[in-house]
């Protein structure tokens, strides 16, 4: 091939490519994540009594008429909108007790797929696990998923338990944070206190020169549930640089008997207890056999400050293990193996002579719709690829769903074959397999068929332009694909993918050519040989990226 010639047609490449990316920029730039605003009216049900709302500590405080608080509520957005569940990420409502404990939850915004959201929606046994729990007793809680909509109840409850892990540093009994004043009466040196981004709902302190010198940790609110005479204690635990050895510590505030609490604060010996232990020991320690004793007259307060000590030292060694490589974060399901299988069986169908072998293409395409379409039900459609343009794509959750959009999108571009519509979607396999199955075949004009060959590509705009501007538009509806999953699917979807097979019935692949925008989306980046150029659609498509981003919102 002549240089210019390749030099033509990796600029074409290039230029689909582009656009493809302006496209995915343009919808991700008006689609800013916000939280939903809360009244009284919407939190009513969760709290009667409720009268105002007023911010704390991350959260809202709900109190009655007599300003008595009532209990928290809290959004998981935007802490949690980087998780995406099927097509988008979920913003729920979390309402929590005086004590800190799940009254319910309830789901205020979702770009999930509306069929699947439905369904979570409707599994109140879903909701009811988290209710009457800590955030502390849900960190390694399992997670009942609802089945048919696996990956939209998971990644909501992702959300939930992030938020409450974030929340789990704000203790709700002792809302103030350590000071730079308190710091100074156990390390003279602290000049400044910044969050610990290593250390959760900690803060490293620093010296005049801006050096890490240690980390100051508080025992609340993980001893929050530690009473020792009356109350619990909060207690400031001085920690090395690397946070493994505590150097001293220091009674912050305490609920507990004040006479009590002097007694503790003015034991000067019994303060040094941990002094110079390392986090391991202090979380392992047994306070009999290793001869801690209580404060005189204060036995009770002071073993609670002890035990609170302790458990915060547990906590961090939690933090510690829970702190993983990147890989590890990784959730490999079975039907990412069975989504690589899919994808390699495609390159061995469209790069080899076995489709040219009848029986192995009716052998893969019954495959196709077992397992892609009722087995597995992930297929591509325009409601999954604009979720995912908007919000992000599920890379940790859904490795090969991920891996077989790639799959599709590039496949066109760098292959110069459908690889997607020809040898993976599962609907399209269905239609191969009825094909002339009757013998009475129908077959447009050429007028109308250079009509009905325009409707995907009207509908790939529509589909755009919806998203974009952020019209109330059910993409799923739109397309076929979500009646493989007939529990949740919508009537529209089983309507679409009843007529499209049954046309496909007289005429060949019939949904595919006159109905699919997923498949009109991979014809516009298909590089379909060196004769190929840019054409009207290339124009066309440009045109409504420009379109979206001058107008769109963002």
């Amino acid at each position: 091939m002549p240089s210019s010639r390749r030099w033509k047609s990796a600029a074409l490449r290039f230029w689909r490519l582009a656009l493809l990316v302006a496209v995915v920029w343009a919808v991700r730039r008006s689609h800013q994540p916000t939280a939903a605003e809360l009244t009284v009216e919407r939190i009513r049900d969760f709290f009667p009594a409720a009268a105002v709302l007023t911010p704390q500590n991350g959260m809202q405080a709900v109190k009655d008429e007599s300003g008595i608080t009532l209990g928290h509520v809290m959004q998981t957005s935007p802490e949690a909108d980087d998780i995406i569940g099927y097509s988008g990420p979920t913003n729920t409502l979390i309402a929590l007790d005086s004590r800190g404990k799940v009254l319910g939850l309830r789901i205020l915004h979702s770009s999930d797929t509306t069929d699947h959201v439905a369904e979570v929606v409707g599994e109140r046994a879903f909701f009811k696990q988290f209710t009457n729990k800590k955030a502390a007793e849900m960190a390694n809680m399992p997670v009942d998923a609802v089945s048919g909509a696996t990956l939209t109840s998971s990644a909501i409850a992702e959300g939930v338990l992030r938020r409450l892990g974030k929340s789990a540093t704000t203790s709700l009994r002792f809302p103030d944070t350590i000071t730079l004043d308190e710091v100074k009466k156990l390390e003279p040196k602290a000049a400044k206190l910044r969050e610990s981004k290593a250390h959760t709902g900690s803060q490293e302190i620093l010296d005049a020169k801006g050096a890490f010198i240690g980390l100051a940790v508080r025992t609340a609110p993980s001893s929050d549930g530690v009473v020792g005479y009356k109350g619990p204690s909060d207690t400031f635990m001085l920690m090395d640089a690397t946070g493994s050895t505590l150097r001293g510590i220091a009674l912050r505030r305490s609920y507990d008997n004040e006479a009590y609490v002097g007694y503790v604060t003015g034991d000067a010996a019994f303060l040094k207890t941990f002094d110079g232990m390392t986090t391991e020991k202090i979380a392992n320690i047994d306070f009999a056999k290793a001869g801690v004793e209580g404060v005189s007259g204060a036995t009770q307060t002071s073993y609670g400050v002890a035990e609170g000590v302790r458990v915060r030292a547990q906590s961090l060694l939690k933090e510690k293990e829970a702190k993983r490589d990147w890989w590890s974060l990784i959730r490999w399901r079975w039907q990412d193996t069975g989504h690589v299988i899919i994808i390699l069986a495609a390159f061995v169908m469209a790069f080899t002579s076995l489709r040219g072998r009848a029986w192995c293409r009716h052998l893969h395409h019954a495959l196709l719709v077992a397992y892609g379409g009722f087995l597995a039900g992930e297929m591509l459609s325009q409601g999954l690829l604009a979720g995912w343009a908007a919000h992000g794509t599920p890379w940790r959750n859904v490795h090969g769903l991920v891996l077989l959009a790639a799959v599709a999108l590039l496949g066109p571009i760098f292959t110069s074959k459908q690889l997607y519509c020809h040898h993976i979607c599962p609907h399209g396999a269905l239609q191969q397999l009825l094909a002339k199955r009757l013998p009475f075949q129908w077959s447009p004009s050429k007028r109308m068929e250079a009509f009905l060959s325009k409707l995907p590509f009207v509908l790939l705009v529509f589909v755009l332009l919806s998203v974009a501007f952020a019209l109330p538009v059910d993409l799923n509806a739109l397309e076929p694909f979500d009646a493989y999953l007939f529990r949740v699917a919508g009537w529209a979807s089983i309507v679409i993918a009843i007529v499209g097979v049954l046309w496909s019935l007289v005429t060949p692949l019939a949904y595919c050519r006159y109905g699919c925008p997923t498949g009109a989306l991979f014809k516009l980046l298909r590089f379909t040989g060196d004769a190929d150029r840019l054409g009207t659609r290339d124009w066309l498509a440009a045109a409504c990226v420009v379109m979206v981003l001058l107008f769109a919102p963002g």
